[in-house]
């Protein structure tokens, strides 16, 4: 019975995933406010209805999308929040290129939306998504002045730091393409050194 329960529940997680990535691609393409439920189900091979046993109502989907990607965001450099003992450079050089080897892994479609769709959100959907955003933003903020205080990082303004490593990689993570000439790893290198040459300390 357990194991019943269990199967179901991942069958479920599946299918809600992949919905999810077919609605995110909609919304993107033709605009969330020009997108219906009936659009959304056509998309999805299905009826209206069965999109209800799922969703609340279309702004749960898009929430649902924009949530799934952050919380995954946060879950990727989570480990380094309390890491005392691991040099600052190593840990931004983890937390770069587990950021963006996740992105790479996802829909542009959902990145996009992700970034500049959470203003569709209702304002409870938008708090909850603005506090998954403080943790990473923390996270970050952390280790840059961890690297501040060791001496690693020259005295810089560390909220400000924080935002444009951030928005380096989620666009880093739109023109990559797992087809082109340099692996996720290779381009996390680079970026990493990027922003440790801008913002070592010099003696």
């Amino acid at each position: 019975m357990a194991g019943t329960r269990q199967r179901n529940k991942m069958q479920t997680s599946i299918k809600k995933s992949w919905l999810l990535d077919k609605a995110g691609l909609l919304f993107w393409q033709k605009g969330y406010h020009a997108t219906s439920m009936k659009d959304l189900a056509k998309v999805c091979s299905c009826k209206p209805a069965n999109l209800y046993n799922y969703f609340k109502n279309k702004e749960d989907i898009l929430y649902e999308v924009i949530r799934n990607i952050t919380e995954q965001g946060v879950s990727s450099i989570r480990h380094l929040e309390k890491d005392e003992d691991t040099n600052p450079v190593d840990q931004l050089r983890s937390l770069i290129k587990s950021h963006f080897s996740l992105l790479a892994t996802m829909k542009q479609s959902n990145i996009l939306l992700s970034d500049t769709a959470i203003k569709y959100l209702s304002s409870e959907h938008r708090i909850e998504i603005i506090k998954l955003r403080d943790i990473y933003d923390s996270i970050l903020c952390k280790i840059i002045q961890r690297g501040i205080n060791d001496g690693c990082f020259a005295p810089i303004d560390v909220k400000v730091i924080s935002y444009l490593i951030a928005s380096l990689i989620i666009r880093s993570s739109i023109w990559f393409s797992n087809k082109g000439r340099l692996s996720v790893d290779e381009v996390g290198e680079m970026m990493f050194n990027f922003v440790y040459n801008g913002i070592r300390e010099r003696q």
